[in-house]
């Protein structure tokens, strides 16, 4: 059996320091003196992410405004709080999440504290860390290798983890299209089916298909936020 990211074997994990105003989670936190925690990166099309960021001390439409006006990137407030909320942002390959992803290592966590980004993420034994830490500074050529470590790896940002309470708010019909895209390795990295072969295997339009997922996801990510947010166990 191949290894899964997050199934608890060793990785070597990679912490990576954004201090630049070219990412919105990390200059929204100095202009407004809050924290940004991204909670969960899904796939949405071939090049398309959505990223669901939880902040704590500032409106959370300051966010989406930011976003919108330095990447250009689509956003919406997913829910409030009285110190901060809930926001999606749909993102394409200049995210340092994302890049990492692609240079073939599983992200953990990213986070903006009143001007300091951090990125965290375990590179899998099979995949070169040095091949993975040239790439990921080759694009972000701002950002600097703050930490280098072994450990046991967890669950990826990138999926969903099985719970009945978080599952229980969906339609039938959101379930089984859920249900289908984590079976069929659609919210794996890398990716093994498209969003053409689920709306092929469920017999719906893709547009149909998005639909469904995106109502899901948004309120698997819902639930989740109303829960605690756990740090990991270092610290990162």
């Amino acid at each position: 059996m191949s290894q899964q990211p997050g199934d608890g074997r060793p990785v070597t994990r990679v912490e990576f320091e954004l201090s630049d105003g070219t990412y919105p989670f990390v200059s929204i936190s100095e202009a407004e003196s809050c924290s940004v925690i991204l909670e969960k990166c899904l796939p949405q099309t071939d090049d398309t992410y959505a990223e669901f960021f939880s902040i704590e001390g500032a409106q959370p439409h300051r966010l989406v405004d930011l976003a919108e006006e330095t990447v250009q990137c689509e956003g919406r407030v997913l829910d409030r709080t009285s110190n901060g909320g809930l926001v999606e942002i749909d993102v394409q390959h200049s995210c340092p999440i994302v890049s990492l992803a692609d240079a073939g290592a599983v992200p953990q966590t990213a986070r903006g504290v009143d001007g300091q980004g951090t990125v965290v993420a375990d590179v899998p034994s099979q995949t070169e860390t040095a091949a993975v830490i040239e790439e990921f500074l080759s694009v972000h050529s701002n950002a600097k290798l703050a930490a280098k470590q072994h450990r046991e790896s967890i669950v990826p940002l990138f999926g969903f983890r099985h719970d009945a309470a978080l599952t229980e708010t969906l339609t039938d019909r959101q379930r089984e299209v859920l249900e289908t895209a984590h079976e069929s390795g659609y919210y794996g990295w890398p990716r093994e089916a498209t969003a053409a072969d689920l709306a092929d295997r469920l017999d719906i339009s893709e547009p149909t298909l998005h639909k469904h997922l995106r109502a899901a996801e948004e309120k698997l990510v819902a639930a989740m936020f109303a829960c605690p947010h756990e740090e990991l166990a270092d610290g990162n």
